[in-house]
């Protein structure tokens, strides 16, 4: 099980006790409504589900982040084989506007990229729902360039919505960040 340590966050995968904490967080609309593939309103089942089916998916990375308390999730996932992993993540909304996204999410873009699933991805892809400022904030910070716009249903809204696509290649993160933001806990 790989830990990522950061200044002011630990991040590992996610485990059954945590069900209740994330069906919490993702109990709040105002957090739910940025996310399309999660139900609203979310119960403890539906995280103790997603939990199991992380079983099934060796390639991808997903960690609770924990600050004192687990205050989110953040995720590199591969939806098909060939693709490009996809970068997700939410956060507890008494947790926004602190940094502590861009952070966790540097940590699991640094262990991807240098680590990754047998070979690393050359590139991530991820996304936000057009007026989700704060999230393309994060991911501009990141080093992230806009590709395009798509349409996706919405599940917390039970609607179409527009979302802006964008990809981080290798190079881009490592010339903004310098590729170095955690340390491994064995």
């Amino acid at each position: 099980m790989d830990i990522l340590l950061t200044r002011r966050l630990t991040l590992r995968p996610p485990l059954a006790p945590d069900a209740e904490a994330i069906a919490l967080w993702l109990s709040d609309f105002e957090v739910a409504r940025w996310l399309t593939r999660v139900p609203h309103p979310y119960a403890t089942a539906d995280a103790e589900s997603w939990i199991a089916s992380l079983a099934g998916r060796p390639r991808d990375r997903v960690f609770t982040l924990h600050r004192e308390r687990l205050i989110g999730v953040v995720s590199l996932e591969y939806r098909n084989d060939g693709e490009e992993p996809e970068l997700g993540y939410w956060l507890a909304r008494p947790c926004w506007g602190r940094g502590l996204m861009r952070e966790a999410a540097t940590a699991v873009l640094a262990h991807a990229f240098a680590r990754g699933a047998g070979a690393p991805p050359e590139a991530v892809r991820s996304g936000a729902l057009t007026g989700n400022a704060a999230s393309l904030a994060i991911q501009d910070r990141l080093g992230f360039s806009q590709t395009g716009m798509a349409e996706a249903h919405s599940t917390p809204l039970g609607r179409t919505v527009r979302t802006l696509t964008t990809r981080l290649t290798r190079a881009a993160f490592e010339a903004r960040t310098g590729g170095h933001a955690y340390s491994l806990a064995a």
